[in-house]
């Protein structure tokens, strides 16, 4: 049986309590649970049409996610989910054929929830990622929707 989210962001946080080792403890732990080759915390910036990946956790030399880059907003599979498409899918290509990004990448598998900082201003996505089609159960996938609002949560109020 899976962790709840807030087992999780407690283990996590019992490495450290900055948001950067529980963020990436719970990218560990949910890259292990879901079985995609990269999960990830991007910042969005919709004023110069950005996402900016903050922290990742990659487990493929044949796909990753890096940190420190910026992707078009506009053109990313996250923009279609927050714009209210499927928060999960194993056929990212013909489920969002407008995303350029989907199409680059190779992305089969996608799963992506919103963040919102404690005062609910948008943050931004948490998110996975593979090539292959990868099953994910709902109980994981409500997990990870649980941990974007925790991560959230620990998200200070003054972020770009």
């Amino acid at each position: 049986m899976a962790p709840t989210a807030r087992e999780l962001m407690e283990q996590a946080a019992a490495q450290g309590g900055d948001l950067e080792t529980v963020t990436r403890g719970v990218l560990e732990r949910l890259a292990d649970l879901t079985g995609l080759s990269s999960t990830y915390l991007a910042e969005t910036r919709l004023t110069v049409d950005e996402q900016y990946i903050v922290f990742s956790c990659n487990r493929s030399e044949l796909f990753h996610i890096p940190e420190d880059v910026t992707l078009p907003w506009s053109e990313g599979v996250c923009r279609f989910v927050v714009e209210g498409g499927p928060n999960y899918t194993t056929d990212a290509q013909k489920r969002f054929p407008s995303s350029a990004v989907a199409r680059l990448l190779e992305i089969r598998t996608f799963i992506s929830y919103p963040v919102f900082t404690a005062e609910g201003r948008f943050f931004g996505t948490l998110c996975g990622a593979s090539k292959e089609a990868v099953d994910v159960q709902q109980e994981i996938l409500d997990l990870m929707r649980q941990c974007a609002v925790l991560i959230g949560q620990r998200l200070p109020g003054a972020v770009r």
